[in-house]
């Protein structure tokens, strides 16, 4: 099951339905149905993390949430696609207060939720625990972009308001304060790379902090992906300084002596999330660099999880999916990557993991909302096999042609 091959026809689900060969042609494996993982221990783990701490947080065991936060970040525990397990468990701590706040929020002359007020008093009674003022700092945040209209930080506000600056302020505060007890917090550096958001040096410190970011944590692709989304032109950087730090990054995850090196693999990572938020950036992409770096990345981890986050992501480079705007340089890019999609069902998708494909879009530093519904479950099962079902044609043209030749 987490080997790298694709798994022999016979241990797959005898009760799916396959596409019907012509006659002159064998039945190629792609079209075979795949078994379908509704939960994986990758979801798992996440949902486990998510739900206690939202459970620790509803009992008032703030203690208990600030020791467990600690040792899960100096453990470095993430999901292969770089979901930071002591992330996790803050969200879940925040999740209630959170949600209120984003309910209660519909301009800047809004009072500050009670919810945020209370999570305040909270960071003063348990100021002993790092873990719980990196729960406290992170509500502050998302407080600060539901006064700016965000749910998920998308762009920088052109004009913060007040309240957006206040929010982060007090952020700012109480990550200075954890720092203090615990200045090699993976997830306190990553936060720091966050309140970027409403620094006035924060073009000048960018670097440095993402660079901090990732050497804390060598192995989680997620701080990778958060450095190339702020090098964004709608953030702090431009395309080109986007495409050249991501080979500086490769060359410095190579040299580093406790970085993962991910070879192309980083230069991938880098322009993950930026490349599908920003499609016209596709023009600046080193496409054939970017497939290798996939191939890097499975290469070193070759567990169904990380498969099916490629697969999604190439199926979402699909031709329908590009902005009607965008140049013949960044389409061609796009088709490149989409290109992929025959040949990781081929060689790479055991099983389809559809919480994957939920939530494909996600970037590593949202806010986790926890288990997906059944219907949600559903649509991403029927998108994944939507998704195989066109690429099985092209695999078996592309496999015909070299019988010919």
């Amino acid at each position: 099951m987490l080997g790298f091959s694709r798994p022999a026809a016979t241990a797959r689900s005898k009760t799916a339905k396959s596409a019907k060969p012509a006659a002159n042609e064998q039945a190629a494996p792609a079209e075979q149905a795949i078994p379908v993982c509704e939960e994986s221990r990758q979801d798992r783990g996440g949902n486990v993390y998510f739900a206690k701490g939202q459970y620790l947080a509803r009992q008032d065991r703030w203690d208990m949430l600030g020791r467990l936060i600690a040792e899960t970040d100096r453990h470095r525990a993430a999901t292969l696609s770089g979901v930071s397990m002591a992330a996790l468990l803050a969200d879940g701590a925040r999740a209630d207060a959170v949600h209120h706040a984003r309910s209660v929020v519909s301009g800047a002359d809004d009072e500050v939720p009670a919810g945020i007020r209370a999570l305040d008093d909270v960071a003063l009674d348990h100021a002993g625990h790092w873990g719980v003022a990196l729960v406290v700092a992170r509500a502050q945040i998302e407080c600060a972009w539901a006064f700016e209209g965000q749910v998920d930080p998308y762009a920088l506000p052109a004009r913060p308001n007040a309240r957006f600056l206040s929010h982060f302020a007090a952020a700012a505060d109480l990550v200075k304060q954890a720092q203090a007890k615990s200045p090699d917090s993976a997830e306190l550096a990553a936060t720091r790379c966050d309140l970027l958001a409403a620094d006035p040096s924060a073009k000048d410190r960018l670097d440095a902090r993402h660079l901090k970011a990732i050497d804390l944590d060598p192995g989680n692709p997620g701080r990778l992906r958060a450095y190339g989304v702020h090098l964004l032109p709608r953030w702090f950087g431009t395309h080109a300084r986007l495409d050249q730090t991501a080979r500086d990054v490769m060359r410095h995850c190579a040299v580093t002596p406790a970085a993962t090196d991910w070879g192309d693999g980083a230069y991938t990572w880098m322009w993950f999330d930026a490349l599908r938020l920003d499609p016209s950036s596709a023009a600046m992409l080193d496409a054939e660099r970017f497939v290798g770096g996939m191939r890097r990345i499975l290469s070193l981890r070759s567990d169904p999880h990380m498969a099916n986050l490629m697969a999604a992501y190439a199926d979402g480079m699909a031709p329908d999916c590009a902005p009607d705007d965008l140049c013949e340089t960044a389409l061609q890019a796009r088709a490149r990557i989409h290109a992929t999609l025959p040949n990781l069902m081929e060689r790479h998708l055991s099983e389809l993991h559809p919480q994957v494909w939920a939530r494909s879009h996600a970037l590593p530093g949202a806010a986790h909302t926890g288990p997906l519904s059944q219907g949600r479950l559903a649509a991403a099962t029927a998108q994944a096999r939507a998704a195989l079902e066109t690429a099985a044609p092209t695999r078996r043209i592309a496999d015909l042609a070299g019988n010919a030749a």
